[in-house]
């Protein structure tokens, strides 16, 4: 069955068990799913539960089968014969919860969906599906009734055997799209497996099955399966979730999607998402399949071309504050054939249609944030507050993800494209959403695959002052001195991760959200979308509370929007440190006179 992946607080749960398997179930229940949601993203709960199914069916899991929830785990009284003395319940069951108000019963559909989710367990788990198997939580924690008074356990154990005599449903996918270059693995659903060949984006596969217990990416355990016992990650297919049904589905009749656009995201109305630059989603399309060469009309096609060269590692390319960008000059026609030469394309310098897909689909070494990366190889549409963000991220790092300060401003580490920095107390917010974005990845990186590591980073950055003298700058524990490698390390590594790129456009959005609704409070005269980025980008330099005393400072009645800031910018360079100056001021002036952003107000609601 399928489920929706809802990883808990990393502070909610244990990775691993200890060295011990699961040995029963246990059934819980919460008031609703979205509470739930709530409750387990709280780092501070201090529980969670490995499944709650909703009173429609649906399901959303919280914790992998092989790591220790937070649910059964104090003992008192217990009446069920598989509690072992001194060992803590959680570390060998698993918990199932359905949400249901106080007193209420399960509905239909919630006993349908835990009996599906129990037979499954009891087949991973090599266990018996009855009473001893299917324990309530007042079994182990007697003062517990969290099943609710309306549960019904012969009922539910009932369906268990009923649904296991059953045929299984027919599985109905029997083609999937490729939508980007994937690896067929022999004979396991991990990465770990042998690699039988690469399938090319564009292409389709004949699958005749599915399993949802494979290796966890990005969320998705689900691997699909072929004739040939080989295993295909379903989140590089089209159809991520897999379906069942009564009836097969036909091969596909129309062709196959173009390489070109393969990776393109779906819009909401159906199409690809287009990166908005003509220039390059007609090249993408083959609509105009001129290629873009020297001598081409200065503009943001060219300019793409230059920030995914950037990306590549590809030194002195201008950004989008630069005079030369979009100038298709010398120094970017040897990048290009640089660029072509090391994928064995012809190195004529000009960037035709095959040229643009590698560009976009060869993984970038120095990722920078622009409009065409953000859209056509993170799938995120440059629009509203990402547009915002992707100037203020220009404007702080060059846009890089990966841009790092070795504790220059003595604040310790500042990391990534809006600088989540130690001693201010921000970086643990990027650190756990890179967690909760991938569990697994995340460990690996930062804790060379030991999880205690990974959260003592976590654990080490949340103290005071993020972890480091307040008045240098310096680690107070040289276990986690992070502008040092192997710390160094790490952060790069985890830069060039699309998932964890994507985790700090989520989270760097909304920390802005955060802070607009606040400058709206007290400087509703910002109204522009110039106003409005300058503003943020102040806010993230100065923090939210600096930007309102700089406001109301230089803030007098009648001054126009314009005027305001410019106060505000030389407000902000007086209160910088002497060899900092010239860097902010350059910074104040071009959002003040860069062309990339509108003087017309703009409804604040479109930012969301």
């Amino acid at each position: 069955m399928l489920k929706q992946w809802t990883p808990c607080a990393p502070e909610n749960f244990r990775k691993g068990r200890g060295g011990l398997t699961p040995s029963a179930v246990v059934i819980h229940a919460y008031p609703s799913l979205q509470d739930t949601d709530s409750l387990f993203a709280n780092p501070k709960a201090g529980e969670s539960c490995h499944y709650v199914v909703a009173d429609d069916g649906s399901v959303h899991q919280y914790v992998d089968e092989h790591d220790t929830a937070f649910h059964a785990g104090v003992i008192v009284s217990p009446s069920w014969n598989g509690v072992r003395r001194g060992v803590n319940p959680n570390l060998h069951t698993i918990g199932v919860a359905a949400a249901v108000p106080a007193g209420a019963g399960w509905s239909d559909a919630q006993y349908a969906s835990v009996a599906q989710l129990l037979n499954e367990i009891a087949e991973q788990w090599h266990l018996a599906m009855d009473a001893e198997h299917v324990v309530l939580h007042s079994e182990i924690r007697a003062s517990k009734n969290c099943t609710g008074a309306g549960f019904q356990r012969d009922k539910l154990l009932q369906l268990l055997a009923a649904q296991a005599a059953a045929a299984p449903a027919e599985f109905a996918t029997r083609f999937v799209h490729i939508i980007k270059n994937a690896n067929l693995r022999d004979a396991q659903p991990s990465t770990r497996a042998r690699v039988l060949r690469t399938l090319t984006a564009g292409s389709d596969l004949e699958v005749i099955g599915f399993t949802e217990r494979g290796e966890r990416l990005r969320g998705n355990p689900v691997w699909y399966r072929t004739a040939e016992d080989a295993y295909l990650w379903a989140g590089l297919t089209d159809q991520p979730q897999p379906v069942k049904a009564e009836t097969p589905l036909a091969p596909p009749a129309a062709p196959a999607k173009p390489a070109a656009l393969a990776d393109a995201k779906p819009a909401a109305a159906g199409g690809p998402l287009l990166s908005g630059i003509a220039r390059i989603d007609d090249l993408r399309s083959g609509k105009n399949s001129a290629a873009l060469s020297k001598g081409e009309a200065v503009g943001d096609g060219v300019g793409a071309i230059q920030d995914l060269l950037s990306g590549h590692g590809f030194k002195g390319m201008p950004n989008i504050l630069a005079s030369s960008y979009g100038n298709f000059g010398s120094k970017t026609l040897a990048a290009v054939q640089d660029f072509q030469g090391r994928q064995g394309l012809p190195a004529g310098g000009d960037v035709d249609a095959a040229t643009l897909e590698k560009l976009l689909s060869v993984p970038a070494v120095k990722p920078c944030i622009s409009q065409v990366y953000l859209s056509l190889v993170l799938g995120i549409a440059y629009q509203g507050m990402q547009k915002v963000l992707g100037i203020v991220a220009q404007m702080e790092g060059v846009g890089k993800f990966g841009a790092l300060n070795l504790n220059t401003d003595k604040a310790g580490l500042s990391y990534g494209i809006i600088q989540w920095a130690q001693k201010p107390g921000r970086l643990p917010e990027i650190l756990k959403a890179f967690s909760a974005a991938d569990r697994e990845l995340y460990i690996d990186i930062f804790g060379d695959g030991d999880a205690n590591l990974a959260d003592g980073l976590i654990a080490h950055v949340s103290r005071p002052s993020g972890g480091v003298n307040s008045n240098t700058g310096e680690t107070t524990n040289n276990k986690f001195n992070l502008i040092a490698r192997p710390w160094t390390d790490r952060f790069e590594k985890a830069t060039v991760q699309p998932v964890f790129q994507t985790a700090q456009v989520q989270t760097a959005t909304k920390v802005f959200k955060s802070s607009l609704a606040g400058i709206q409070g007290y400087a509703p005269d910002i109204r522009s979308e110039r106003g409005i980025a300058f503003m943020l980008d102040v806010a993230n330099q100065f923090g939210d509370g600096g930007l309102k005393k700089i406001y109301q400072q230089v803030h007098r009645a009648g001054m126009q929007e314009f005027d305001i800031l410019e106060a505000i910018a030389d407000e902000t360079v007086e209160r910088i440190a002497d060899k900092f100056k010239h860097g902010v001021r350059a910074r104040r002036d071009g959002f003040l006179e860069t062309k990339r952003l509108s003087d017309k107000a703009v409804d604040v609601a479109s930012l969301g």
